[in-house]
This record gives structure tokens, sequence and C-alpha cells, in this order.
């Protein structure tokens, strides 16, 4: 949580830094805030190790993932923008006690974007770094995973305000309990089309 904090405070600061321009006026410079849906595929490995016995990793298992994606920041100028970014992958897994669960892998923290061109159509390039999460939302009682989270991609913008993204992003998150140490490694592959209002 108190990472979360901090890049979320980070996202603020680059707000007022870019607070020179005014917030929606149809520029890439100021205020921006953005949404994506998509699809894609997330892979996995799990590792569980247990007390006085050696770690245990599993095959890599591939499944079918819906992706949203969430940003809010500021742009510098109109080819430069840095804001916070939470990429979500959500897929169903069968758990060890033969349930079916949802998993939210996400990747949460700094991100930047640069496009190539400060035309209203353009490709750009974008990453970030931060947070890596995976968790059960949907269960009672259910842990979040926690570790590192990288993203990164590219992207076109097709018309002002969308853009169609590919990324790939990569998280370990893990957790420890009594006796037990588990952790994931975690790659999804996504598309989404992003909506962004600047």
């Amino acid at each position: 949580m108190a990472t979360r904090t901090a890049f979320a405070a980070i996202a603020l600061l680059t707000l007022l830094a870019a607070s020179s321009a005014e917030a929606f006026d149809g520029n890439r410079k100021g205020f921006i805030l953005g949404f994506g849906l998509g699809g894609g595929m997330a892979s996995f490995t799990q590792t569980v190790e247990l007390t006085g016995q050696p770690e245990q990793t599993s095959d890599r298992e591939s499944k079918g993932a819906f992706a949203t994606d969430f940003k809010i920041g500021g742009g510098f100028n109109e080819q430069f923008l840095l804001y916070y970014v939470a990429r979500s992958s959500w897929f169903s897994i069968t758990n060890a006690l033969n349930e079916k669960v949802t998993i939210l892998n996400q990747v949460g923290g700094v991100g930047a974007t640069y496009f190539l061109s400060e035309a209203s159509s353009s490709a750009y390039f974008l990453g970030a770094i931060g947070l890596g999460t995976w968790s059960t939302p949907f269960e009672s009682g259910g842990s979040t995973w926690l570790g590192i989270g990288l993203t990164g991609g590219a992207g076109f913008e097709f018309a002002k305000y969308w853009s169609v993204e590919g990324t790939v992003s990569w998280s370990n998150p893990s957790d420890e309990e009594p006796g037990i140490k588990a952790k994931s490694n975690v790659v999804s592959v996504l598309v989404t089309i992003q909506g962004t209002a600047y």
C-alpha cells in the first residue's frame, strides 16, 4: 500500500509540473487521463518452497486474458508524457483445491510515453516500472503477492484521443507465510484500445 501511495504522489507531482497548460484543451501538454480495454495472453510459472524442502516450480502455463489499463499524469510537451499507470491482466486458473479462481496480475508504477510526432496521428513508445501484484480479488480471505513489475510496448494514435497499443509486462510477485514461500513469474502480452483525454 505504501508503494502505491508513493507512485500516486509521483503522479500528482507530475500533474503539478504540467499545470502551466490547461486541462482537456486538446493538447497533450498538461493533464491526461486514460483508460484501455483489450485482451491477450498471460503466461506464468509458480514456485513453492516448504520449510526444509527444495523449491518446486510448475511448468509454464498460458491463459487467455482480459486486459484493463488506467493512466493519470501529465504531458511536459506534445511528445513526452509522464504518468502513473496500472496495467492489468485478468484470467482464470484452477487452484490447489481444484477450484476455478480469477487472478488479477497487475503492473502499477511510473510510466512514460514518447510520441514520434506532435501530430494527432502518431506512433509512440512506452514503458513503466513499479510494483507487480498477483491477487484473487473475488475470493474472501485472499492475499496479494507483491514484487517488481516492468512493462513496455508501442502504440499508434489513429485518431485524436484514440490509440491501439501492444504491450509486454513482466512481474515476479511473491508471498511468504510460516513454513511456506511462494512466488510467480508472469509475462503478459496484451493489445488494448486506449482512450485518453487531454
